[in-house]
């Protein structure tokens, strides 16, 4: 049960985070036209990664420890 739970926590944050990268990819789309700079890019794709890390390594102890009590 505790495993179904995590794979369905996996999988709402993998398309999160999908939908969030479509959503930078768009907009840097709608406004290339414009001169966009590519220091700008950089910092929204990092502003994108760094929550999945954060909670990726918050994750990780969760998962040992599931792994364990079973």
């Amino acid at each position: 049960m505790r495993l179904i739970l995590l794979e369905i926590c996996v999988g709402i944050t993998a398309l999160l985070f999908l939908v969030m990268l479509t959503g930078i990819a768009r907009h840097r789309a709608q406004r290339r036209s414009e001169g966009a700079n590519n220091a700008t890019a950089v910092s929204e794709y990092l502003w994108a990664a760094v929550p999945w890390v954060i909670l990726t390594v918050c994750a990780l102890p969760a998962v040992r420890l599931i792994a364990t009590l079973h």
